[in-house]
């Protein structure tokens, strides 16, 4: 077959397993039938098609390969030594990215109405090798003065990793669906009452009905909007700590990565 050809493009690797963001100038171009595909180096056929044999942590262009465990700087999930890789953050400084993190980065950048990357759910339900399961969380509250009956009430507003990587400093806006698993763990940790106050109830704002905040006293809808800006204020100014800790969960990673990045790369609101 000869020498395979370098890679000029950036593009997921063809490998069905594999899903690695390789960078322009990584890896290799393979063709199949009409179409030049792309592979990871660790993936790359050999001269005879079957795959090479290449070291696990061979790099993905402007990606390095992770040799430290740690947290994952998006989603927080702790990640092994030779899993995930090394990308640059905000300060010019390399983090750990998982696995999940690192494609969702890619679609989003590459995504846009054609949605090329199909319907298939951007969250995997199988937890990548070396990728922790689960991630303990914060599930955050604010008090505040109902607006109907003058009582104060509680309202569950944020979520936040109990043990957050460096770069992870936003607690994330608890949405209608996150509100869907929360409840029952209020429930379970003898927080009824609160857990009772999150049903459906319909708002004049969104035009609908959706699974809301309300006031433990008279019921009133506590709408997204207010609770919101009055928790990101809270916490511009003071941080995440202005908020109270109602509880602390163990999730599996998928369930807030979802928070984290939604199904195709839109995640939940940031309290910031």
């Amino acid at each position: 077959m000869g020498r395979l050809p370098s890679n000029k493009y950036a593009a997921v690797c063809a490998a069905g397993h594999c899903e690695v963001y390789v960078q322009a100038g990584a890896g290799v171009r393979v063709r199949r039938g009409d179409r030049w595909l792309v592979y990871c180096p660790a993936d790359a056929p050999q001269e005879g098609g079957a795959a090479a044999v290449q070291p696990a942590d061979a790099a993905t262009g402007g990606s390095a390969a992770n040799r430290f465990a740690g947290l994952c700087m998006e989603c927080s999930v702790q990640v092994e030594a030779g899993a995930g890789v090394l990308v640059p953050d905000d300060d010019g400084k390399r983090g750990v990215q998982c696995p999940v993190c690192q494609v969702v980065a890619f679609r989003c950048e590459r995504w846009d109405d054609s949605d090329q990357f199909g319907t298939d759910p951007w969250i995997p339900d199988v937890v990548p090798p070396g990728c922790a399961p689960a991630v303990s969380l914060r599930i955050l509250a604010l008090s505040r003065e109902c607006w109907k009956c003058k009582e104060s009430t509680v309202c569950v507003v944020g979520l936040y990793p109990s043990r957050p990587a460096r770069t992870d400093r936003c607690a994330r806006w608890v949405d209608k669906h996150a509100r869907a698993w929360v409840k029952p763990l209020l429930a379970g940790a003898r927080f009824e009452k609160i857990a009772e106050s999150i049903k459906p109830r319909w708002s004049s704002t969104a035009n609908g009905r959706y699974l809301s905040n309300g006031c433990q006293h008279c019921d009133a809808l506590q709408g997204d909007f207010p609770v919101e800006e009055e928790a990101s204020d809270l916490v511009r100014e003071d941080g995440v700590d202005a908020l109270d800790t109602l509880l602390v969960v163990e999730v599996p990673a998928a369930v807030w990565q979802r928070v984290v990045h939604g199904e195709r790369g839109s995640g939940s609101a940031l309290l910031m």
